[in-house]
């Protein structure tokens, strides 16, 4: 994984960093993941939707795990997967950074 495409995944998801856990890189981008109980986490996805989304739903089968968890901090971007992948949402929390 280059800089240039660090960078540029930290600014489009608003992250501060990318979780090696279970890092997997290829020519479709890179994704991060855990098992938290019986649910499978994504931490870090980027690049290619459609083959994450595909590679995520089989590797999670693989493991046993009851359900998929992710997360957004991009404005509005909860609607476009529940639209696209038909994912469910399931809570919501809107942080606002402030200055002290």
């Amino acid at each position: 994984m280059d800089k240039e495409t660090i960078e540029r995944y930290l600014k489009k998801s608003g992250d501060d960093y990318i979780d090696i856990t279970n890092l997997i890189e290829n020519e479709h981008g890179f994704m991060s993941w855990r098992i938290d109980e019986e649910d499978f986490v994504c931490l870090n996805v980027y690049g290619d939707g459609d083959y994450w989304d595909t590679y995520i739903n089989e590797l999670a089968k693989q493991l046993g795990c009851k359900k998929i968890l992710g997360g957004t901090t991009r404005k509005a971007g909860m609607k476009a997967f529940e639209r696209k992948y038909g994912f469910k949402s399931v809570s919501y929390t809107h942080l606002r950074a402030h200055e002290t």
